[in-house]
């Protein structure tokens, strides 16, 4: 069974204490089934750039180093402190269904009076003229 979860640090380094202590060959290559994707520092708000590419407005980019884990069986305890909970499911995806539906599924039990879990009726945001 795969299970994502969402992870925030202060900085890559601690992130990488966590990702370095998972099984590894005497190599120093990953034996683990889990699908680790560094995100790094998320982008807020994108900037803005002239023609050539000079900056105008700076990127406001996040404080929080983020990592999403695709776990095969479940998440490790050690990651706890660090894990986040986007609204279903951040910038960030892995591709299969199911694990998708567990994420949403463990928010909507987590946060059941999420907008996301009540999404408003049809008729209260389309109207048709």
């Amino acid at each position: 069974m795969w299970i994502t979860r969402k992870y925030e640090f202060d900085n890559e380094a601690q992130s990488d204490s966590l990702i370095d202590a998972l099984p590894h060959d005497s190599e120093g290559n990953p034996i683990y089934k889990h699908n680790v994707s560094k995100l790094g520092y998320i982008t807020k708000t994108a900037g803005e750039y002239d023609e050539d590419g000079n900056e105008i407005v700076a990127p406001v980019v996040g404080k929080m180093f983020a990592v999403d884990v695709c776990w095969y069986g479940q998440p490790l305890s050690s990651w706890d402190a660090y894990i986040v909970w986007p609204s279903p499911m951040g910038i960030h995806t892995f591709g299969s269904s199911s694990t998708r539906i567990e994420y949403s599924t463990t928010y909507c039990q987590l946060f059941p009076d999420s907008l996301y879990c009540n999404p408003p009726e049809p008729d209260s945001y389309f109207r048709v003229v």
